[in-house]
């Protein structure tokens, strides 16, 4: 969402965030080479995702006013001091959302502590006055947008990596694709 009149008269600076969880370097190196390889057998065109940019969405937040980045932060903070727990992801399926033309990689089972970091994110947003969109949680990895696809290949083997932290990115558009900056990470123990 473009600033409005309101946000430059008052001299607001909007920003685009959302929680993550990134892949370690092992599991980005196999995501990026996936990608290309999607690409290069010419079984799906469209605008790939950078494998730098390659993330696991927890909760978008959307456009707000940076000034409320310390409330953010101060949300996560809280959901760190309860416990949240580290866990094994992996990623076994790619697949393809032909109403919004998305080739994505999702799991096949949802770890239960994933589950609790998307709820208590939630949870602790809405709290805050954060508003989120009400929809289910379906964990995905974006692969390919504006994507058309003849047939998807099966993962010869789950992507995996163990999901020590998350963070808060702020996205910038560019021309060059989104550039995404980390505001803050978070531990899980």
């Amino acid at each position: 969402m473009p600033a409005t009149e309101e946000d430059i008269a008052t001299g607001r600076r909007m920003a685009r965030v959302f929680f993550a969880i990134w892949p370690d370097n092992k599991a980005q190196k196999q995501l990026g080479s996936l990608v290309n390889r999607l690409r290069l057998e010419s079984l799906c065109s469209g605008r790939k995702t950078k494998a730098e940019n390659i993330h696991l969405t927890l909760v978008f937040i959307g456009e707000v006013d940076s000034s409320k980045m310390e409330a953010l932060c101060k949300v996560a903070d809280e959901i760190r001091e309860s416990g949240a727990r580290a866990f094994d992801f992996a990623i076994e399926e790619i697949r393809y959302w032909k109403h919004n033309h998305i080739v994505y990689l999702a799991p096949r089972d949802v770890p239960a502590e994933l589950i609790d970091l998307v709820n208590g994110l939630r949870n602790g947003l809405s709290t805050a006055g954060f508003p989120l969109e009400q929809r289910d949680y379906a964990p995905h990895l974006t692969l390919i947008r504006s994507a058309c696809c003849r047939v998807l290949p099966e993962l010869a083997e789950p992507i995996a990596w163990r999901v020590s932290e998350w963070v808060l990115i702020r996205s910038e558009q560019t021309s060059d694709g989104s550039i995404y900056s980390p505001v803050g990470r978070w531990p899980l123990s």
